[in-house]
C-alpha cells in the first residue's frame, strides 16, 4: 500500500488545502533556523478610502468646514437682525467673511483665498453627506488646501493683536480654531484597515453643524462683549473725555506718522464739543475698527480741510501716492463721499 506524500504547497495546511490559496506563513530558509513569519500583506488604503463621516480626518476637517460656513454665512444671516449685537457681530464676520453671500469686507486674507477656502469646505460638507468614498490622497489633498488657506487668515490674526483691535478676537479664534482642525485632518490622512459599514452621514452632518453654531456663538459672544464695554458697563469701556480720546490718538502716533505723505481715506469725522460727543465718537471709532485697522487722529493732524482741534477724525491705515487712488478705494468699498473722502496727514 502507497501513500502520497504532501506536496509542498501543501504541507502544513492539510490534506485537501488548496495549492492555489495564498500562504499565511513562508518557510524559513533551510539551515538558517529563522522561524516562520508572516508574509500576507495588509491592502492598500491609498485607492480604497471610506466616508468622511468614518474617515479618521472626518470629524477634524467637517469642523473645521462648519467654522468656516458659519464665519461666511454669519453677514448675511445676522445681517437681517435689527439689533446692536447682530450688527455688531456683523461686522466682525464680515473683516475674514467672502464678498458673496454675505457682502463681507475681507481683510484678513485676501477674497480668492477665502473663496476657496469656502469651496473646499463645501465639496467636504458634500462629500460627507453623500457618503462618496475619496481615496485617501484626495482626503488629504483636501485637507492640505484648507490648511494653507485657513494659515493666511491665521497669520493675520497677529495684526490683530498688534493693532489692539479686540472686536475681531472671535474672528482670531474663528480661524486659527479652522487651521488647527485642518492640520490635524491632515495628520489622519490614512483611511481605516477595516471597512465599516454606512456613510456616517449624520455624524459628519453633528461635526458640521456643531462647526457653524460654534462660529455664530464666538461672534455673538463677542459682540456682546464689545457692546457692554462701548456702553460703559465694564472694565474697558470707551474713553469718556477728550483726554481718553487723546490717550488713543497718542497710541496711534508711531502708525500716523508713517502715513504722513500718502493720502488716507477719511472713514469717521466728528466735533467734539463735550464729553458725550467723545464718548458717541469713541463708540464710533470702535465700532468702525471691527471692519478694518483705522487710526484716530485730530482736525489738525490733517493739512485740508481746515478743520481744528476739536475734530476727531477715524482714517484707515492704508496710504495711497494720489488723491484719486485714494478715491477709488472708497468706491471699491461700496463708501461714497461724505462717508469716505481723502485726506493728508501733516508732517
Amino acid at each position: 500500500m502507497t501513500t502520497s506524500e504532501p506536496t509542498p504547497g501543501t504541507a502544513g495546511r492539510g490534506r485537501h488545502a488548496d495549492p492555489a490559496d495564498p500562504e499565511e506563513t513562508a518557510a524559513p530558509a533551510p539551515g538558517t533556523g529563522a522561524s516562520a513569519v508572516t508574509t500576507a500583506a495588509k491592502p492598500s488604503r491609498l485607492g480604497a478610502g471610506a466616508p468622511l463621516g468614518r474617515h479618521p480626518a472626518g470629524g477634524s476637517l467637517l469642523l473645521s468646514s462648519g467654522l468656516l460656513l458659519g464665519l461666511f454665512l454669519a453677514p448675511a444671516v445676522l445681517g437681517r437682525l435689527d439689533f446692536a449685537l447682530t450688527d455688531r457681530a456683523t461686522a466682525a464676520a464680515r473683516s475674514a467673511a467672502t464678498r458673496w453671500p454675505g457682502g463681507g469686507e475681507p481683510w484678513f486674507w485676501p477674497n480668492w483665498v477665502a473663496l476657496l477656502a469656502g469651496v473646499v469646505a463645501v465639496v467636504l460638507v458634500v462629500v460627507a453627506l453623500t457618503g462618496v468614498r475619496l481615496p485617501d490622497v484626495v482626503v488629504a489633498g483636501l485637507g492640505i488646501a484648507l490648511a494653507v488657506t485657513t494659515a493666511r487668515a491665521a497669520w493675520a490674526t497677529l495684526d490683530v493683536v498688534d493693532a489692539r483691535i479686540w472686536d475681531l478676537l472671535p474672528v482670531f479664534a474663528i480661524c486659527l480654531t479652522a487651521f488647527t482642525l485642518a492640520l490635524s485632518g491632515v495628520a489622519h490622512w490614512r483611511s481605516p484597515a477595516d471597512d465599516d459599514p454606512g456613510s456616517g452621514a449624520g455624524g459628519a452632518a453633528t461635526a458640521v453643524l456643531a462647526g457653524l453654531g460654534l462660529a455664530l456663538l464666538l461672534l455673538l459672544g463677542g459682540a456682546t462683549v464689545a457692546h457692554v464695554q462701548a456702553e460703559g458697563l465694564g472694565p474697558a469701556g470707551p474713553p469718556q473725555d477728550v483726554a481718553g480720546l487723546l490717550t488713543v490718538r497718542a497710541d496711534d502716533a508711531a502708525a500716523a506718522d508713517d502715513l504722513a505723505d500718502p493720502w488716507v481715506p477719511q472713514l469717521e469725522a466728528a466735533q467734539v464739543p463735550d464729553d458725550d460727543a467723545a464718548t458717541d465718537h469713541s463708540a464710533r471709532h470702535r465700532a468702525r475698527a471691527g471692519l478694518l485697522p483705522v487710526l484716530l487722529v485730530r482736525g489738525d493732524d490733517v493739512t485740508g480741510g481746515g478743520l481744528d482741534d476739536s475734530w476727531w477724525l477715524s482714517v484707515a491705515t492704508e496710504g495711497f501716492a494720489t488723491e484719486a487712488e485714494a478715491q477709488q478705494w472708497c468706491a471699491d468699498a461700496g463708501l461714497a463721499p461724505p462717508r469716505c473722502v481723502p485726506q493728508q496727514l501733516a508732517d
